[in-house]
């Protein structure tokens, strides 16, 4: 029994790590996929609010550009302070930036997103000269939010040249500026996590209440076992104890009848003792000593009942070809119990049928003074008797029937009863499983 709890508590301890396992996985997906629709939804609110934005560019700001850039490739010192930040060469107006937040802010809507935009050029290579005029890392920015991005998402990069000639006829001068201009547009999701998070808790929270409920369940189930075995014990030790008592009054007995001088009396007697004989030994035998019956016991059981009961007249029924669970002992109390009965009741002729094969099938029905049909739901109750005068002198304790309802419930089997016209007939089938 312990060696079975064990394994049980390994199955289930294995059966949840492996929920446990899965569901975290399926969180996780879950999570990816939020987190990739979301950022989908933010993508389409900073296209939109990007459109809105260009429509602002004109001309002037791209002649505002290629004059910094200028100014980048010659060196200009304005202010003393030669020109080694583009970013204090261009920085994007504050009308820019306010009308970005603006339009950010009327796309955004009651979506509760919070989201960084920006944009700004990455590389401007004078054509010309074959160079990059800004420095390393560095950029200048178009236009951008207030709350700034930490892991900025790509939304597109341009590229875009810009042309121009200066003539002066005076000096003889006659320049022209080519310029490969690089930008890109980028954006964050800021409160990504949060919202995420807000979607899956729901998740979250089902798939714990699952896994503690079934530990719960679990619990309690282990907690009904050790009940149950507790009482289990406690009911071996009474009926060893009750076993242990009656060896005594059984050798007196034997004693007793051994001095009787009544032939009738004393086989009666001997027959009852035997039968007291077979169930004490039965408590004590192991399940080692507990063998499966085959069709030579069914057949020596038979011809013992026709010796023991020689005033029945018994037809008898055999078809048995395998048996993989019955076993010998939960057999004889089945048939002890069931023509103990008949006999007990009246009967003069009982018919026994018995086929094993991919089943166990017993049927037995007498000619004695039967069962009320009233009475059939009530006859395999503890101590329960027919309240009825034939029975009144019929010695009994109501206690055979239940032992054999509860042997063919051990098996998964099921028993029937069928009144008949005179006499009753007993079903069982068990399932023949190892």
């Amino acid at each position: 029994m312990k060696r079975k709890r064990k394994i049980t508590i390994i199955l289930f301890a294995f059966s949840l790590v492996t929920l446990v396992v899965l569901q975290a996985y399926y969180i996780y997906n879950s999570y990816r996929l939020e987190e990739k629709e979301l950022n989908r939804q933010a993508r389409l609110i900073a296209d939109k609010t990007l459109e809105t934005m260009d429509r602002y560019e004109n001309e002037t700001n791209e002649e505002k550009l290629v004059g910094d850039f200028q100014r980048l490739k010659n060196g200009i010192v304005i202010q003393k302070e030669k020109i080694t930040h583009p970013e204090r060469i261009y920085n994007s107006e504050k009308l820019y930036n306010q009308k970005l937040e603006q339009e950010l802010r009327k796309n955004i809507g009651n979506s509760g997103f919070e989201i960084a935009l920006k944009s700004e050029i990455f590389s401007i290579v004078d054509e010309v000269k074959k160079q990059e005029l800004l420095p390393a890392n560095r950029s200048l920015i178009l236009y951008q939010t207030v709350k700034k991005m930490s892991q900025p998402l790509t939304i597109n990069e341009g590229k875009w040249s810009s042309r121009q000639s200066r003539e002066n006829t005076d000096l003889k001068l006659n320049e022209k500026d080519y310029y490969l201009v690089r930008s890109r547009s980028a954006f964050q999701l800021l409160n990504l996590q949060e919202l995420v998070i807000r979607k899956i808790v729901p998740l979250v929270i089902i798939s714990l209440l699952i896994v503690i409920l079934i530990i719960v369940l679990f619990r309690n189930s282990l907690r009904n076992l050790n009940r149950q075995e507790k009482k289990i014990s406690q009911l071996h030790t009474t009926i060893d104890s009750i076993a242990h008592e009656l060896n005594t009054p059984i050798t007196t007995l034997k004693f007793s009848i051994a001095q009787s001088s009544d032939d009738e009396t004393k086989t009666l007697l001997e027959r009852q003792i035997r039968r007291l004989e077979s169930i004490v030994s039965s408590i004590h035998k192991t399940d080692s000593e507990d063998v499966l019956i085959s069709k030579q016991h069914i057949e020596n059981y038979i011809s013992e009942v026709k010796k023991t009961f020689d005033n029945i007249d018994f037809a008898i029924n055999l078809n048995f070809t395998k048996n993989r669970s019955l076993n010998q002992i939960d057999f004889k109390q089945i048939m002890d119990n069931l023509i103990d009965n008949s006999a007990k009741y009246g009967a003069t002729e009982i018919e026994i049928s018995i086929e094993a094969d991919k089943r166990i099938d017993i049927n037995i029905s007498d000619n004695g003074i039967g069962i009320p049909k009233d009475e059939t739901k009530a006859i395999f109750q503890k101590y329960y008797r027919i309240s009825r005068e034939e029975n009144r002198h019929v010695n009994g304790l109501g206690v055979g029937l239940y032992l054999v309802k509860n042997i063919v419930a051990k098996y998964k089997g099921d028993i029937q009863v069928f009144p008949l016209q005179r006499g009753v007939a007993f079903k069982i089938t068990i399932p023949d499983e190892a």
